[in-house]
């Protein structure tokens, strides 16, 4: 009786994947992720409304615009 073999699962390559690997030992890499980092606060922070939406999607804001209760105590 013969059994069914899955095939590897491919992995992500190139410039279509939205996540950046980075290396932690890599200063380099470091500074790429630095930059990504900065870049994509400079977007989300470019108008009221965009930082609204962000902070929405993240969890903070409801969709109404007002703050979660984070922690229950």
């Amino acid at each position: 009786m013969k059994t069914a073999t899955k095939a590897p699962a491919k992995k992500a390559t190139g410039k279509s994947s939205k996540v950046a690997m980075h290396s932690v030992g890599n200063p380099l890499a470091a500074n790429a992720l630095l930059a990504d980092m900065q870049a994509h606060r400079r977007q989300v922070t470019a108008t009221p409304d965009t930082a609204r939406d962000f902070l929405t999607r993240v969890g903070v804001l409801t969709p109404s615009g007002k703050l979660k209760q984070l922690i229950r105590a």
